[in-house]
């Protein structure tokens, strides 16, 4: 399948970690507790559909000095690279599929970090994290809540064991090096445009459907649907998630919820990571509420998520969505 049609949603590294990852004992991964049905969203189950076709002849963007092919969009093995000026050089496990290699991570992650819709932002990460998601993705230790893993998932465990020792260290490098930047826009609302489930894990709207309710849950969409398709790297996501949900969120976040364990012990004050702690701020509640639950669920152990084992322990599948709409939320 070629890259658009594929745009697998490689799940690397995300903020839900440790205060001292280093010094924690590892854990093995258990028969993980699937999502119960308040979260079903999140864990979206499709059918595989192809995506659109791209418009017929070379495409561009607004304000970029570029013209790009259809068979540079559809080379899976070089992912196209709209803005080269704007990031520093990558290494070749980036934005090349050596052969029998894997996946090159700007196929969904994109040059820039933040990548389509419903991947992991990577952009900041410490170098650290991503390359302990990378052995947990190996190992075993790190799956998904669905009762069969995901099919992003299982891409990015593939994707995990593909790369060498050296790979891994240069992807982390890079993407550590990069810069945050807003890429979610949350709204609060009762109803939102129609949208359905992709086999990969994002959800897409309906064109001329009219709006649906919330029903407590959380629609995540494309901005630029078509932007997105064309692997703009400037654009990013809408949220839509339950009224209120952002101040219940900021509660849980300062109080610590049940298990009275503020995020900002760990993860800063302003929720930008310090240290070797990776931030939160920022980024994308439904990726954030599927962490959660992972990790509460038993499918992300290991060291990096020791530490949050308690603070998810009691949280009601409400409070992560809220937990998670406020994340989202801030400034990265």
């Amino acid at each position: 399948m070629n890259a658009p049609r594929r745009l697998a949603v490689l799940i690397f590294a995300l903020a839900l970690g440790a205060c001292s990852p280093q010094k924690a004992e590892p854990l093995k991964a258990k028969a993980p507790a699937g999502p119960p049905p308040a979260l079903a969203w999140a864990y979206p189950d499709a059918p595989e559909a192809p995506l659109p076709d791209y418009p017929p002849g070379p495409q561009h963007l607004p304000g970029i000095d570029r013209v790009v092919s259809s068979a540079e969009l559809n080379d899976p093995a070089h992912p196209v690279d709209w803005t080269p000026d704007r990031h520093p050089a990558p290494p070749a496990v980036v934005g090349h599929r050596r052969p029998g290699g894997p996946a090159p991570c700007a196929e969904c992650h994109f040059y820039n970090g933040v990548g389509f819709v419903g991947a992991a932002d990577l952009a900041g990460l410490p170098a650290g994290y991503i390359t302990q998601q990378l052995a947990e993705f190996r190992s075993g230790r790190r799956v998904s809540s669905q009762r069969a893993n995901r099919p992003d998932t299982e891409e990015m465990i593939a994707v995990a064991k593909g790369l060498t020792e050296a790979e891994a260290a240069q992807a982390a490098a890079y993407y550590a090096s990069l810069p945050r930047r807003p890429f979610v826009r949350v709204v609060e609302t009762d109803v939102a445009p129609a949208a359905r489930a992709n086999h990969w894990g994002w959800q897409e709207l309906i064109p001329d459907a009219p709006p649906q309710p919330l029903n407590g849950g959380v629609v995540e969409v494309a901005e630029d649907w078509p932007r997105m398709l064309l692997r703009d790297p400037r654009t990013g996501v809408v949220a839509y998630v339950p009224r209120g949900a952002i101040a219940r969120g900021e509660a849980l976040v300062r109080t610590g919820g049940p298990a009275a364990q503020p995020c900002a012990s760990c993860h800063g004050a302003d929720l930008k990571g310090r240290e070797g702690v990776p931030p939160l701020a920022g980024r994308s509640p439904a990726y954030l509420v599927r962490m959660l639950w992972d990790i509460k669920s038993g499918a992300r152990s290991g060291p990096a998520v020791a530490q949050m084992l308690v603070p998810v322990s009691d949280l009601t599948p409400a409070q992560i969505i809220d937990i998670a709409a406020y994340l989202g939320s801030r400034t990265p």
